[in-house]
């Protein structure tokens, strides 16, 4: 912040002395401490209150008069990005509500766009850890590196209620609560996709969760695919429950969370069970987009303990009848993963169809745990796979337990299990579609009887020390061949770099800014080595706050050049990166997805061969 100054006389210093005291004066205005320079904005603080959040913790509620001193109309969700630390916490983000009947947030005004020299007022909450101590906010700038912070002391701040719209309408709220609280069990699906996901155009699972609304009416949805569990679930959702609708269930809507790695808004969801055409259903839809990933998805559930009797076979869930059926009639409650905890006996082996191949499935509860890790982290190309190459790897055939004609996926598929000899309840599930005559490919595989969070603790590291044993001795044996690329920058064809470096002649491809492990650039979840390139290393950071884990490793020197090396996780992804500035106008980033790169592995050979012009 820069201080003023006063305007000084070269007067005799008796008469400056005296000019000074009387004027009550120093050389310098004391700066006013709630005025916040932010790059391009300023930011006055006008003030707090401890209010409660949408599930009744308390949070701190800050007001600001948010300048815009840029030349382009700006919104300050965009403009500003806050961090608030408590007694050596961060603290998360709070929905509060002003109002509850037209769900009047405090942080509605964030999104309205100030003109260039124009003045907004904005509120923003942070749930706090204790009402007592002191919270220091710190806001910088989105696009930059520009910050100003405030401390605000607890003790000196006032309790402030919410104005109308408290109170629950009078006669309702109690059946409500009682039909949307609970457990639910059904499918979804993914349509219309893109980038990515292009390949997994009508992919579908069975999928769980929970509804927990409390008497406010505002709660959190809780759901979970075959490859989720409860505890590390796949959707997690604010929501509000009004009672206005066109069935006697009222309307559910979103109101902020996670799809994924994707955040949720207000209405992104409008859930009405009264436009469902069958009885206690409830229909969920939303798009997904994440830069050039995008896909259309639809959820159905029904509480669990649920019949689907009036239900069509092809809509079905996929495990309804081998575990789900089971599950119910034994009187069991909801796991917490799909296909855990199946009763014994559940799912029965069919008739062997002509010409498909068989045998018990059984293998070590080691080999059925590491399996599953191999499968999901491990192999490279697990959805090429066939069923050949998949009983090779656990050295016996599998329990064939049916052949079916999908309707959705418009090809035949087959499913086998593998089993641990030592409790027939541990297995992996495997479907495999028939992709052309005769041969049959993994299309999906889930767990039962353990969790898969907990076999990855215990196996994930020695799989991966034993796969990059193996990528080592592939990798001396490989012939090799020179490569050449030129990334660009978007929209900015100025900016660019040209990379060198060797490629194994078989075994890798590539697009127009990565390298791929396998010919194939558009496999799905194949490893890959991604390019970017930008003016500067701010640049290179302006998604930084959505990294997850965030860890610095070794630099690394690459091409003659020193780059910094950190660990992270984004758009559903594991990375090395390693960044550098090139020369005064370029900045590259060298980011791995799902890879390794430990020394003598090919990613390590091709990023030592790697040199930039």
């Amino acid at each position: 912040m820069k201080n003023k100054r006063g305007m000084l006389c070269l007067l005799l210093a008796v008469l400056l002395l005296l000019s000074l005291t009387a004027c009550g004066k120093g050389g310098e205005e004391t700066k006013n401490p709630n005025l916040l320079t932010v790059g391009e904005f300023e930011l006055l603080y006008k003030g707090a209150s401890i209010m409660k959040d949408y599930a009744g913790n308390d949070a701190l509620v800050l007001t600001l008069d948010f300048t815009n001193n840029s030349k382009e109309t700006v919104d300050y969700f965009w403009s500003i990005y806050e961090t608030a630390v408590q007694n050596g916490t961060e603290l998360e983000m709070a929905l509060v509500y002003l109002n509850m009947d037209n769900l009047e947030a405090v942080d509605d005004s964030q999104y309205t766009e100030v003109a260039p020299g124009a003045t907004l007022e904005v509120q923003t909450a942070f749930e706090l850890v204790d009402i007592t101590g002191e919270v220091e906010v710190t806001f910088e700038e989105m696009e930059g590196s520009k910050n100003d912070s405030i401390t605000i002391d607890l003790s000196t701040i006032g309790r402030e209620s919410l104005e109308g719209g408290t109170e629950l309408p009078a006669g309702a709220g109690d059946e409500l609560l009682d039909w949307w609280n609970g457990d639910w069990y059904g499918w979804w699906i993914m349509t219309g996709c893109w980038g990515a996901y292009e390949d997994m155009n009508g992919e579908w699972w069975d999928i769980s969760g929970t509804i927990e609304i409390g008497e406010d009416y505002t709660g959190i949805v809780t759901l979970w695919d075959e490859d989720y569990t409860r505890s590390e679930p796949m959707v997690e959702a604010l929501v509000s429950l009004n009672e206005a609708g066109t069935g006697e269930y009222g309307t559910m809507m979103s109101e902020g969370g996670w799809f994924t790695d994707v955040e949720l808004e207000h209405a992104d969801w409008i859930i009405d069970p009264g436009l469902v055409d069958y009885d206690n259903m409830i229909y969920i839809d939303g798009f997904y987009e994440n830069g050039d990933d995008e896909f259309y998805y639809e959820i159905y559930l029904r509480p669990w303990g649920s019949y689907w009797d009036d239900v069509a076979e092809e809509d079905l869930p996929y495990f309804y009848y081998d575990w789900y059926l089971p599950m119910i009639e034994a009187g069991e409650a909801m796991p917490e993963c799909i296909g855990a905890e199946a009763p014994v006996g559940s799912s029965i082996a069919g008739s062997f169809s002509e010409g498909a191949p068989g045998g018990d499935g059984i293998v070590t509860d080691e080999q059925v745990q590491k399996g599953y890790v191999w499968m999901s982290e491990v192999a490279k190309d697990i959805f090429n796979t066939t069923y050949e190459e998949l009983a090779d790897y656990f050295g016996v055939e599998g329990l064939f337990v049916k052949e079916e004609y999908s309707d959705v996926m418009k090809a035949n598929m087959r499913f086998y299990k593998w089993i641990s000899s030592e409790n027939s309840n541990n297995f992996i599930y495997v479907n495999f579609l028939e992709e052309e005559p005769g041969v049959y490919k993994i299309s999906a595989y889930n767990t039962s009887g353990f969790l898969g969070s907990e076999a990855k603790e215990k196996y994930l590291e020695i799989l991966k020390a034993e796969a990059a044993d193996e990528d080592r001795e592939a990798a001396a044996n490989a012939v090799m061949k020179d490569f050449s690329l030129e990334v660009t920058q978007f929209a900015k064809d100025d900016v660019k770099i040209k990379i060198t470096t060797s490629i194994p002649e078989s075994g890798w491809s590539y697009t127009k800014d990565a390298l791929v492990e396998n010919d194939d650039p558009g496999a799905f979840g194949a490893g890959a080595i991604r390019f970017k390139v930008r003016e500067n290393l701010e640049m290179l950071d302006t998604n930084k706050d959505s990294f997850k884990n965030l860890q610095e490793i070794e630099d690394r020197v690459i091409g003659g050049i020193s780059f910094k090396g950190r660990t992270y996780e984004y758009i559903g992804y594991d990375w090395i990166e390693y960044v550098a500035q090139i020369d005064e106008t370029r900045a590259l980033s060298i980011g791995l997805t799902d890879l390794d790169c430990l020394p003598g592995t090919m990613p390590d050979i091709i990023l030592s061969n790697m040199k930039f012009q």
